[in-house]
């Protein structure tokens, strides 16, 4: 199913370029742009403290699942260690506790997993909205009538030469930088 999209978005790419041919031809100015977005967010200062927000938030929460585990690991070896005498009715309620306390354990790392997933997503989408603000503004401004996203499965090749990343970088860092 993959693969399928993959071709479609590559079909449709590619139409659009062969049907922009002319218009990109026919103008001094290039009309069609691309921007590598991952490499915006990589190398622009707000991307970089995006990225670094989202390691510090999972630094956090890979502590907070190391504690959960020690705790359970200590509660495992300690039922192990006291099997020999404890009752069977003791040591079945401590077995059921150790399961709940297990089922808890992986529901927290899902609500953890959760977490660290809109965490990322709220970070990324600032960049993300402040990206398309620059690219729009640059479109206005260069006239251009696409901007492609960079991506290797809908952008099997662009030349540098309509390639505005760098231009988005150095205007997100002067942004950043005026604030």
């Amino acid at each position: 199913m993959k693969t399928y999209i993959a071709l479609i978005r590559l079909l449709v790419a590619c139409s659009v370029s062969v049907c922009m041919a002319p218009l990109s031809m026919a103008s001094e100015h290039e009309q069609i742009a691309i921007v590598d977005v991952q490499r915006v967010i990589n190398e622009s200062i707000i991307g970089k403290a995006a990225r670094s927000n989202l390691e510090q938030q999972i630094n956090k929460a890979k502590l907070r699942v190391a504690s959960l585990k020690n705790d359970f690991d200590k509660q495992a070896a300690d039922l192990e260690k006291q099997s020999s005498i404890l009752s069977s009715s003791a040591m079945e309620q401590r077995r059921e506790a150790l399961g709940k306390k297990q089922v808890d354990m992986q529901r927290s790392y899902q609500d953890i997993q959760e977490e660290l997933a809109r965490a990322n997503d709220k970070e990324i989408g600032k960049v993300l909205e402040q990206i398309t603000e620059i690219v729009k503004d640059l479109s206005k401004d260069r006239g251009y009538l696409f901007v492609f996203e960079k991506d290797k499965q809908s952008v099997v090749f662009a030349s540098s030469r309509i390639d505005i990343t760098p231009q988005i970088i150095e205007a997100l860092d002067k942004k950043k930088l005026d604030l």
